[in-house]
């Protein structure tokens, strides 16, 4: 069955960029784009008209939230000492906080607000700090059900390391190793990959997720290259990203993070890289920064860009415009929450702005949302709408008084109030989000269960500190919290 959408705008491509058609019409059938173009009076089985909207490719997500986020606790910039790590004492018994059917509920929900803000192309990225070690390939099939229960493309697999960083008493960062457990961890993902490829009606892709790089021994990194090589798939790597990483592989090689992986030989276009903000060292030696950067330009790499999370914590990307003027492949993601594209590339160009004011332009970002995802996935299919790519259409609401006045309708995207949800969206075809909502869906019960999972993992922080402190110390209130006692019925004075 043909399906014709049209609206006052679409953006098409014109086989080397996008490109806006005013009053344009985007023509589909199974789950493929037959056509795009001005409106014309082609004959189509069903006709659907948005009126004043913006017809664009759904967005490309490389590090997408796939749980419940903590990353928030701490915000207020008020974070005790080890908050956020292991123990030594907890490595020696660690344990899943959550259940499988938590885990899989919070995936589902994190799905959904990913689609509500127009991705249709997700590689999940979740927390191994409630984890006994890492995952396994058999919640990642149930996660690979989600792909046809909820229709979103997903990347996956399960996500493995060999060593984990803890906290020792006296405040320094050490390591324990599982070397067993990585390659165990590495061989459960060649499964999962090899036993779903092109599962649920081709939604589903294969992606080797080792956790980051300081936690993965360099067998382990040489052994994930060659699997990816073999199973012609991506593999995603957290690197760059913490004082604490490029301290741990330096004293490991006495190289940066970036030139440790260029010697290895694991550097290719395979590797999607998040998040590229500590370069050069635990010194940031400019002369080893800039080695980097070269490095990540001829390799072919993929750096990961995840402004919002990263901004939270007073970091930013430097810079994006040197990257891209230098041959870096950029690329999105979200993977904080809430996990929402248009709020990571709203404050991805003001930090860029910061830097180089002229230099970066909304077009530079949505490109990066779109066909620099798909670029690193090798999937020219994605990302854009032009005839035999895929039907990955996101509807965008341009008459609303939110978003009044309207100049252009991509520049738009970056001006509208942050949080405004993708009025349709379609993915191969299927709709599957119909004026802001997502079919038998029920909000409020996700909702719910998403803050009672939060509730619990925020309970076992204690268990994991190295003093036993409590979420409250560990992660205070912005202003004091007063809290009323169960027991004597009294209101108890508490700075959280």
């Amino acid at each position: 069955m043909t399906l014709k959408l049209t609206a006052r705008w679409v953006l098409g491509f014109d086989g080397a960029d996008h490109l806006l058609f005013e009053d344009g019409e985007v023509v589909v059938d199974g789950g493929r784009v037959l056509h795009v173009g001005h409106r014309s009076s082609a004959p189509a089985d069903r006709h659907e008209d948005f009126g004043q909207a913006l017809l664009a490719p759904g967005f490309v997500d490389l590090n997408a939230l796939a749980d419940v986020d903590t990353t928030i606790l701490g915000f207020g910039g008020k974070i005790a000492p080890g908050a956020k790590a292991w123990s030594s004492e907890y490595a020696a018994r660690p344990r899943d906080v959550l259940t499988p059917d938590q885990m899989l509920t919070a995936a589902r929900g994190a799905f959904c607000q990913l689609m509500l803000s127009g991705i249709t192309t997700a590689l999940p990225v979740t927390s191994l700090l409630f984890r006994q070690w890492a995952e396994s390939g058999a919640e990642f099939d149930a996660i690979a059900g989600l792909a046809g229960e909820l229709g979103l493309r997903l990347f996956l697999g399960p996500s493995f390391r060999s060593h984990v960083n803890v906290m020792e008493r006296d405040g320094r960062i050490g390591q324990v190793a599982d070397e067993m457990s990585g390659l165990a961890g590495l061989a459960e993902a060649v499964a999962f990959i090899e036993r779903n490829r092109g599962a649920h009606g081709g939604l589903v892709s294969g992606l080797l997720v080792p956790s980051t790089i300081e936690t993965c021994s360099d067998e382990l990194l040489l052994r994930t290259a060659e699997a990816a090589q073999s199973l012609d798939v991506p593999f995603r790597l957290h690197c760059c990203q913490s004082l604490t990483e490029a301290d741990l592989i330096w004293k490991r090689s006495g190289k940066s993070s970036i030139a440790h992986l260029r010697d290895l030989g694991v550097l290719s276009e395979r590797a999607l890289l998040p998040h590229a903000i500590d370069l050069g060292g635990p010194r940031a030696d400019p002369a080893l920064s800039e080695a980097d950067r070269a490095a990540l330009a001829g390799s072919g790499a993929t750096v990961v860009h995840c402004p919002l999370v990263v901004g939270r914590g007073g970091r930013r990307l430097d810079n994006f415009a040197r990257f891209r003027d230098e041959g870096i492949r950029i690329a999105m993601g979200t993977d904080t929450a809430p996990p929402n594209m248009l709020m990571n590339l709203q404050i991805g160009l003001a930090m860029a702005r910061m830097d180089e004011p002229e230099a970066t332009r909304p077009a530079d970002y949505f490109r990066a949302a779109t066909l620099g995802g798909a670029q690193a996935l090798g999937r020219p299919d994605l990302g854009r709408l032009e005839e035999g790519a895929a039907a990955d259409i996101v509807a965008w609401d341009l008459s609303a008084l939110d978003i009044q006045p309207v100049h252009d309708p991509v520049e738009a995207l970056f001006l509208m109030p942050p949080g405004l949800r993708a009025r349709h969206v379609w993915i191969a075809g299927r709709r599957v989000v119909s004026d802001g909502k997502i079919a038998g869906v029920d909000e409020a019960r996700f909702a719910a269960d998403m803050q009672a999972i939060f509730e619990q993992l925020r309970e076992s922080y204690e268990e994991r500190h190295q003093e036993g402190h409590s979420w409250p110390t560990l992660f205070p209130s912005a202003f004091p919290v007063r809290r009323k006692n169960e027991t004597s019925k009294h209101w108890e004075g508490e700075h959280s």
